[in-house]
C-alpha cells in the first residue's frame, strides 16, 4: 500500500510531523523559510524513507504563494532584461486569464516564449537548491485550456521540450504532472478525484520508472471510512498511489488507513 498526502496549509507542529511521517509520499509547498525547512527535516528524521516533493504551478501565475521557484517565475527584472513578458495573449490582444475560486483572476503563461522557458527551468533549480526534495509536482501541467489554446500544437511542443529539459537536468528526481496530456519524462499523473478518468493512472510509453501515478480522493465532512475503502479498492488494480485530501486542507490521517485492506 502506497499512500500520499498534500501538505499545503500546515502550521509546522510536531503533531503534524508525526502525521506526515505515516505517509510514503508528501507533496508540500515550496516555502524556503527556516521554520518550513526545519519541519521537513523533522519529518525526514521520523521517517527517513519518505519521499517529499515540492509543488510548482505550471500554466498560470502563482500569485502570492511563497517559494524560490514562484519568485523566479514572477521576476519582472527577468522580463525587462529579455524585453519580453511571459503571458499568453488572446486573439484580441488581451492577456489570457481564468477565474479561480469564483473571483481570483490568474494570468496564463505562454510556453512558447523563451522568457518563460528559461524561468521555469531556473525555478526548478531554485527549488531543489533550497531543499533536497525528491521531486516536484507540476500542477495544471497542460497546454489544453479549451477556451484560450485548444489543442495548440506549438504550445504542447514547447511545454514538452521544457519538461524533457528538466528531466535531463534531474534524471533521478520524481516528477508528477496534473494535466490531460501524457507528457514524456514524467513519473506519473495526478488524478484529483476523477473516478470516470481512471485510465489516467495507467502507465504510458515514455513515462519514467518508477511510475508514480496518483489518485487523490476528496474528503467531505461526511465521508465515511467505508467510502474511503471503496475508493481505494477502485484504485488498487491500477497500481497507483492513493491519497485522501480533506475539504479544509488540514493534514489528516484517516482512521481507515490503519487497517485498509491491501
Amino acid at each position: 500500500m502506497r499512500l500520499f498526502s498534500t501538505c499545503y496549509t500546515i502550521t509546522k507542529t510536531p503533531e503534524e510531523a508525526a502525521i506526515a511521517a505515516k505517509y510514503d509520499l508528501l507533496i508540500v509547498n515550496q516555502d524556503a523559510g527556516a521554520s518550513h525547512l526545519a519541519w521537513l527535516n523533522a519529518v525526514k528524521t521520523l521517517k527517513p524513507t519518505i519521499k517529499i516533493i515540492a509543488y510548482q504551478i505550471v500554466s498560470e501565475e502563482p500569485g502570492q504563494a511563497p517559494g524560490p521557484g514562484n519568485t523566479i517565475l514572477m521576476a519582472r527584472s527577468r522580463w525587462d532584461a529579455a524585453q519580453q513578458e511571459p503571458w499568453l495573449m488572446t486573439a484580441s490582444g488581451d492577456i489570457a486569464a481564468f477565474t479561480v475560486s469564483g473571483w481570483k483572476r490568474k494570468r496564463m503563461f505562454d510556453y512558447r516564449l523563451p522568457v518563460w522557458q528559461s524561468a521555469f527551468k531556473d525555478a526548478c533549480a531554485a527549488v531543489f537548491a533550497a531543499f533536497p526534495y525528491d521531486g516536484m509536482f507540476f500542477d495544471n501541467c497542460t497546454a489544453s485550456w479549451g477556451k484560450h489554446q485548444p489543442a495548440n500544437p506549438s504550445a504542447s511542443q514547447s511545454l514538452q521540450s521544457v519538461l524533457l529539459d528538466v528531466r535531463r537536468m534531474y534524471p533521478e528526481k520524481w516528477f508528477i504532472g496534473n494535466g490531460v496530456e501524457n507528457w514524456l519524462g514524467l513519473n506519473g499523473e495526478m488524478n484529483e478525484g476523477r473516478i470516470l478518468d481512471l485510465n489516467e493512472l495507467i502507465p504510458v510509453s515514455g513515462q519514467i520508472v518508477p511510475n508514480v501515478n496518483c489518485f487523490s480522493f476528496p474528503l467531505t465532512p461526511t465521508t465515511t471510512d467505508a467510502e474511503i475503502q471503496s475508493a481505494y479498492n477502485l484504485i488498487k488494480p491500477y497500481g497507483a498511489w492513493f491519497g485522501a485530501h480533506r475539504w479544509d486542507g488540514v493534514l489528516h490521517w484517516p482512521a481507515v488507513f490503519n487497517s485498509i485492506e491491501d
